[in-house]
């Protein structure tokens, strides 16, 4: 079952990779314009399918704990909390 729940974890982390090249990297490239959009496109499905993914294997509320961390404002309340 560990075995699992770190694919899961694998998974829910490894989601968010394609999004960072996508806005970081992708326009970047000199590709054509119809090469960039196909190459977002697969991005983005891959990013989905190992989102969904990983929900299926952890279960809705590990997701929402973890993606907890991921949230902007959340960041700044503990940013916040260390220099006040």
């Amino acid at each position: 079952m560990k075995k699992m729940k770190k694919l899961g974890l694998f998974l829910f982390i490894f989601s968010w990779i394609p999004w960072v090249i996508i806005i970081l990297i992708l326009p970047l490239l000199t590709l054509p314009l119809t090469q960039k959009a196909l190459l977002g496109g697969i991005l983005i499905a891959i990013a989905e399918i190992s989102f969904w993914l990983s929900i299926l294997i952890l279960g809705k509320e590990v997701v929402t704990r973890y993606r907890r961390y991921f949230n902007p404002r959340f960041l700044w309340q503990k940013i916040q909390k260390m220099f006040l």
